[in-house]
């Protein structure tokens, strides 16, 4: 929950988001807990501050594999790792398609407008359009077996931004047929899908560009493929490169409301395209080209060295290191062009064991933060109302509400300035206080009674078993009422789960 940001030319803006007003405030013998735990973290960090050798106990690429990979990490996560191991389990989760889902797909059956067809979406509440397409993205980062495909939806949804209040209806054709088709695909077939969505159209203004004689065609989406899309701020275009890449892209439009078959599709119109020749990136596109002047700036662009270090990087920041080193972005940039942009070969190349074993730790996103509670807290939700208009609104991660086109930042210094709306949403759902989501104790306790017993239990659910030892003794000492053995209350328990949520080792992952 940001206090600033930089914005794309790297000058503060002031971004402040504020914890909903319905969000309960922490208790204060919570927070006294808190505090413990957070002196703890502080003094069991001091011990374990990595050297420049390796230590002598390796950590378990395993779970860290887990932690890259899912939206959280649940006992059934871990049960699945066991079961296939490191690169089994990896190739499982490149290979979504042939995996089954039934427990999310049963979850969004009700949700009836995320499959319908354009025409069918303009005829459909716009209202009830997006809050479905929210709710099924929520939904699944939860429920999904394809977690690692929906962690490259996430990917790519920030990546090719498109804001929904701005795009409407369209924004549901755009996260169908662009981001999950081709989250695991290949990056040219996602490119040429995101440049004729009708969203990215409407969104850069270039269903308004017009090449026709005496027209200037608008520069807004040649601009941003360049900049955010492929080659990046520094990607070596220049500004007449700019001007004829939005020269090569005029004609291409959607229709709007027809009241027919037409309505939401992508359209080429031969009578608004500048037919002159144009030289992109020192290639030159003779005259006459058409529709395939765009589709030529797609294949140069997509094929670009700058598009393969330009997407390595931000591949390499999403999933391992928000530092990447040279000699790694040039690895995976080489991979790119070994491949042609093959998206499984370069997360198979980013999440190698070694890699996974020795990446610094990267902080949840809110929207990470709070999907991971409630997966490990196994919620049972019944209501997506108060997590989507509350919470995730209220820590400013609310999916695909992004204004600017460059996306959700993957900054620890945009989202790491303000803990309290994490703080609140941890010890509302620990105290099934979330409408709409509820928390089985008796389930998460599994039998443990005694304050031992009960951090055990909140380790090998919360943690994966990888609690820092020094907050363990934290909350047992929590949970043991001045120094006795007495059965802790239900309401300790519960704020023991809300102080393990809210404790600094559960932001990372």
């Amino acid at each position: 929950m940001p206090s600033s940001a930089k914005t794309r030319e790297g000058n503060p803006e002031p971004r402040l988001h504020q914890p909903a007003r319905k969000a309960s405030r922490v208790s204060r013998r919570a927070l006294l807990g808190l505090g413990a735990l957070g002196a703890a973290a502080r003094a069991e960090a001091q011990v374990r501050t990595p050297t420049r050798t390796r230590p002598t106990v390796v950590p378990r690429g395993e779970l860290r594999l887990l932690r890259r990979v899912t939206v959280g990490v649940t006992t059934e996560d871990v049960a699945w790792m066991n079961s296939l191991g490191y690169y089994g389990y990896l190739e499982w989760q490149l290979s979504a398609e042939a995996m089954g889902d039934p427990d999310a797909e049963a979850r969004i059956a009700p949700l009836t407008t995320i499959n319908l067809a354009p025409l069918s979406l303009y005829q459909s509440d716009s209202a009830v359009v997006i809050r479905e397409l929210t709710e099924a993205t929520i939904t699944r980062a939860i429920y999904s077996n394809r977690q690692l495909l929906e962690r490259m939806v996430e990917f790519w949804a920030d990546h090719f931004n498109t804001n929904i209040t701005s795009v409407g209806i369209f924004k549901t054709l755009e996260v169908r047929e662009v981001y999950r088709r081709h989250a695991l695909g290949t990056f040219a077939a996602m490119l040429n899908a995101s440049a004729s969505s009708p969203a990215m159209l409407t969104y850069l203004n270039n269903t308004q560009s017009d090449g026709r004689p005496g027209r200037v065609p608008n520069q807004n989406f040649a601009r941003e493929l360049m900049e955010l899309h492929t080659l990046g701020v520094d990607g070596g275009y220049t500004q007449d490169d700019v001007v004829n890449v939005a020269r090569c892209f005029t004609g291409w439009r959607t229709y709007f409301n027809t009241g027919d078959f037409r309505s939401g599709t992508f359209y080429y119109d031969a009578n608004r395209h500048d037919n002159n020749s144009k030289i992109v990136l020192g290639v030159p596109i003779a005259a006459g080209g058409g529709f395939n002047d765009g589709l030529n700036v797609l294949n140069i662009v997509s094929n670009h060295p700058s598009c393969a270090r330009f997407v390595s990087k931000k591949l390499l920041r999403w999933l391992l290191n928000y530092d990447p080193s040279p000699a790694l972005v040039a690895d995976i940039a080489g991979e790119f062009t070994r491949t042609g942009g093959d998206i499984k070969a370069l997360v198979r190349r980013i999440l190698h064991y070694d890699n996974v074993l020795w990446a610094p730790p990267l902080l949840k996103r809110p929207f990470h933060f709070i999907v991971s509670a409630l997966r490990v807290m196994n919620a049972n939700i019944t209501s997506l109302n108060t997590i989507r208009q509350t919470y995730l609104t209220g820590t400013g991660h609310l999916p695909y509400a992004w204004g600017p086109p460059d996306g959700y930042p993957q900054e620890f210094e945009y989202w790491g300035g303000l803990p309290l709306p994490r703080w609140n949403f941890a010890f509302q759902l620990a105290n099934s206080s979330v409408s709409g989501a509820s928390v089985d104790l008796t389930a998460l306790l599994a039998g443990a009674t005694s304050p031992t017993q009960i951090a055990d239990r909140i380790d090998v659910l919360v943690f994966a078993g990888e609690m820092p030892s020094a907050d363990k003794a934290a909350l047992i000492t929590y949970l043991r009422p001045s120094g006795t053995n007495t059965v802790p209350s239900s309401t300790q328990i519960r704020d023991a789960f809300g102080l393990a949520l809210a404790s600094p080792a559960f932001q990372w992952h």
